[in-house]
């Protein structure tokens, strides 16, 4: 265990690529490897020394080995959580503020991968701005493994059990071989997942255990190991990207390379050219010390910024809050981390850093949240006094004109009129202002049918079918409200994510679709609404033809056959651009693309071909600028109310104000 230049080194090429690829340079898309790279060395250093601490000893001192790790890794951690709360709570609007804060306190347990699985299945909570924080995952997952190896280890250490490489095998290939199952079939959940990666840092183990073995190779043999594994992690980083099912089988190129690049560094003998001489020049030397604060510091730095910006930053900038980061690790590592590393604690002393460090970040965050709470009461008070006029009058509006408060939003968004204050719902609250189905009404991740529940006027003999994804979902105030008006129970098949184009697929959504139109097809409703997303499709055909096809379907075992139209939705998150500095309803308003258009058009012709009724919801949200007809403008606000929740889901207030127009455009299509 004596130490390894060419480690510190190969920390430098992990973070330089994490903190790059975050960054956004072009060439290292797949710069997120480098955290697999950490991985892999973290059971490498830690098993090492725990197996050299049991030779010199005869024993593991599990009480030293975690007051070790907490002198290691709690100031500086603690450090970052109260300085990026602080700075969240002065730079952030107050929704964004009072997530990071909350995603501190996960990060303070070291509970952040769960808190950020959670998150990433969460079909509502994704397009959000990412955590100040999404980087302490990585850091909860370790600490995890270390909640049980360690203690595993020594185990089998004092009951002399010598086969510890076949453990981790067993353990590691477990690990692997699920990683490789879930990896595409939920990607946030083996990304985040701590068994999903527990056979990386079981790897590094597995060198430890085997480092005397590999002492005995020849330098030819450590110049080769040494060069493929720096050559397999640049190789990975390069061609990787977001799109890349993670991590599976595809962590093994970056992994199996971290590994070989450490054990090139075990043999005996090295040759003058090998990648360990390279790794262990003093820059590479210097940023591995330095490593641990920068990976700390980076990602607040990067996202605090973007957020506050609001916009996507230049690379150049980018590139400039990099180096502002790094002087901040340079900083923190000299006068937090390695000065409390080095110090002589006393046993108690030691036992309480880490809940002191957790106290001290809760009792910030708790302070923070206080402060917030009392500008979202404020917000949510205004909200309650908003009484919008009534945005459809009694006479029916015309199919192919906006209505009329619409028309008057988009005139405002052209003069740059500031943004009415106060909205409804209120900006505080804007995620929670959308339909949520009874449980167990809809179909959730992993399962493929759901309840048949009978919803509106539950009793009636008139059925009404509703089939989708989470776009029909977000129609359902206004369908119910007419339902219980008119006496229609309404009995949804709905699937969040299970947007159209994925209906013919072999998956979770197709199996879903399968089961959802057969079920509805035995139930011979009286009218089948179809609603989906397709107004993000980069191809109209790839929504038209599956859509069609449902219709069509459908048409034949119901009496009335009904596609509802998609809306544009909002290029920017709603709630930052409500909270927005100097916000206009210009700034607040999304023109609608000619993708989207296109789409629409050709859904609403397939649907009239077919005998098959088309409610356009255009004209709800959006209406042409002046002097021109074939642009449209979509305001965020309209008649003082938020239409979208996120960026493709209407309000529920929006909606319910919508209700009188859409059981207008439903019964017009019902008795054409």
């Amino acid at each position: 265990m004596a130490h390894r230049d060419d480690i510190q080194g190969l920390r430098a090429v992990a973070v330089l690529l994490v903190v790059l690829g975050h960054a956004g340079v072009p060439f290292l898309s797949g710069g997120y490897v480098g955290v697999d790279v950490f991985f892999v060395l973290s059971g490498f250093l830690i098993t090492a020394i725990l197996l050299a601490e049991f030779a010199d000893r005869g024993s593991i001192s599990l009480l030293g080995f975690y007051l070790r790790r907490a002198r290691r890794i709690l100031p500086a951690a603690a450090l970052t959580l109260v300085v990026t709360d602080i700075a969240a709570h002065h730079l952030l609007n107050f929704v964004r503020a009072r997530e990071a804060v909350n995603d501190s306190i996960w990060s303070a347990l070291f509970a952040a991968n769960v808190h950020f699985a959670q998150q990433g299945s969460d079909y509502f909570a994704q397009g959000q701005p990412p955590s100040p924080f999404l980087h302490f995952w990585s850091l909860s997952l370790e600490e995890q493994f270390y909640l049980v190896w360690p203690s595993l280890l020594a185990l089998l250490l004092a009951l002399r059990f010598r086969r510890l490489l076949l453990v981790l095998v067993m353990v590691g290939g477990g690990s692997l071989a699920w990683s490789i199952h879930i990896a595409p079939v939920s990607p946030a959940a083996a990304y985040y997942s701590t068994f999903a990666r527990t056979w990386e840092l079981a790897l590094g183990a597995s060198l430890a255990v085997a480092a005397p073995h590999l002492g005995r190779l020849p330098a030819r043999a450590g110049f080769a190991f040494g060069w493929l594994g720096l050559v397999s992690i640049g190789c990975a980083a390069c061609s990787y990207s977001e799109r890349t099912p993670f991590p599976g089988s595809a962590a093994l190129m970056p992994t199996v390379g971290a590994a070989l690049v450490i054990g090139a560094g075990l043999v005996a003998r090295q040759t003058v050219v090998g990648a360990g001489r390279f790794l262990a020049l003093a820059p590479f030397r210097y940023l591995g010390d330095r490593s641990y604060a920068f990976y700390l510091w980076h990602w607040p730095v990067l996202i605090l910024a973007s957020q506050y910006a609001g916009h996507e930053l230049s690379l150049g900038a980018k590139l400039a809050l990099v180096v502002f980061a790094f002087v901040l690790s340079v900083v923190s590592y000299r006068f937090v981390e390695n000065p409390v590393r080095r110090m002589r604690f006393t046993l108690r002393v030691s036992g309480v850093l880490w809940p002191a460090s957790a106290t001290a970040v809760v009792v910030v965050a708790l302070f923070i949240v206080g402060s917030i709470d009392q500008t979202a009461g404020r917000f949510e008070a205004a909200a309650a006094a908003v009484h919008p006029a009534r945005l459809v009058r009694a006479s029916a509006p015309e199919r192919t004109r906006a209505l009329a408060a619409v028309v008057a939003a988009v005139r405002q968004a052209e003069r740059r009129v500031p943004l009415p204050s106060p909205v409804t719902p209120s900006p505080g609250n804007l995620r929670g202002d959308f339909y949520g189905f009874p449980d167990g009404c809809s179909s959730r991740d992993g399962e493929t049918s759901s309840k048949l529940c009978r919803l509106g006027a539950a009793n009636s003999p008139k059925k009404i079918v509703v089939i989708g994804d989470s776009h029909a979902q977000m129609w359902m105030p206004p369908i119910l409200r007419m339902a219980k008006r008119d006496g229609w129970a309404v009995i949804p098949f709905v699937k969040p994510r299970c947007i159209p184009r994925t209906w013919s697929s072999k998956g979770e959504c197709g199996r879903w679709y399968r089961w959802a139109t057969r079920r509805a097809a035995g139930l011979h409703p009286a009218v089948t609404l179809v609603i989906g997303s397709w107004m993000a499709v980069w191809a109209p055909e790839r929504a038209v033809r599956p859509v069609g096809v449902l219709a069509t379907a459908m048409k034949r075992v119901s009496a009335s056959v009904i596609v509802v139209g998609d809306v544009p939705g909002q290029k920017r998150d709603p709630t930052d651009c409500l909270l927005a500095s100097r916000a206009t309803m210009a700034t607040c308003t999304n023109e609608a693309t000619r993708v989207q258009l296109a789409t629409n058009g050709a859904i609403a012709a397939n649907a009239r071909n077919n005998g098959i009724g088309f409610v356009d919801t255009l004209g709800w949200f959006c209406g042409h600028p002046r002097g021109s007809s074939a642009r449209y403008l979509c305001p965020l606000v309209v008649n003082r109310t938020v239409t979208c929740v996120d960026r493709g889901h209407i309000s529920r207030t929006y909606g319910l104000e919508l209700a009188p127009a859409f059981r207008l455009a439903f019964r017009r299509e019902l008795f054409r």
